[in-house]
């Protein structure tokens, strides 16, 4: 996906990953934005810009959905330790994002409202409390000695993606040479 976003100028990536990510509310502030965008380049007279918007958007929902459906034992198997940061990101982010869901919650429920002022204090408490733990863990069990056995084998839904992928590739393409 990301491979046909970076090489077309289609928004056919885009139109796959948003329905992926499950969060509709993300799918409208991207629609937003994009139409948004294409009315300020169309009054600025820079309509070939847009694609990088899509791309921008289209790496955005690659991120998430990647968060949500990726496989943590088979990036282990790939990359090895190289592969502890992304996994990181990857995992951690989301949890980031659901510790401020929490907090505003809790601060609605309360009656406090959502002056960012007040809630920026607990979001960020809890947010280092978890990265602490993170690190202590990271330094304690994988600091430069994983050893795991590496398994290339990949599993029914890695392949279903790299299939919708690369089906979206070569219509990205055909689309593509069409057009030109």
């Amino acid at each position: 996906m990301a491979l046909s976003a970076s090489l077309t100028p289609s928004s056919l990536p885009l139109l796959i990953t948003a329905p992926l990510l499950r969060r509709w509310r993300l799918i409208l502030v991207e629609g937003i934005v994009a139409l948004s965008s294409l009315i300020l380049l169309h009054f600025a007279g820079r309509e070939y810009l847009f694609p990088y918007t899509v791309r921008a958007l289209t790496y955005i929902n690659l991120y998430a959905v990647l968060g949500d459906y990726l496989d943590r034992v088979t990036l282990l198997d790939l990359l090895g330790e190289r592969g502890v940061p992304i996994l990181v990101a990857l995992t951690y982010y989301p949890l980031f994002r659901r510790i401020a869901s929490q907090v505003i919650f809790n601060a609605r429920a309360r009656g406090i409202g959502l002056n960012p002022l007040k809630l920026a204090r607990p979001i960020l408490v809890e947010m280092v409390k978890v990265a602490e733990d993170l690190y202590f863990a990271y330094t304690t069990k994988l600091y430069g000695s994983f050893r795991g056995k590496r398994d290339l084998k990949p599993r029914p839904p890695d392949l279903l993606f790299l299939a919708l992928a690369s089906l979206c590739l070569a219509s990205s393409l055909t689309l593509h040479q069409l057009w030109t």
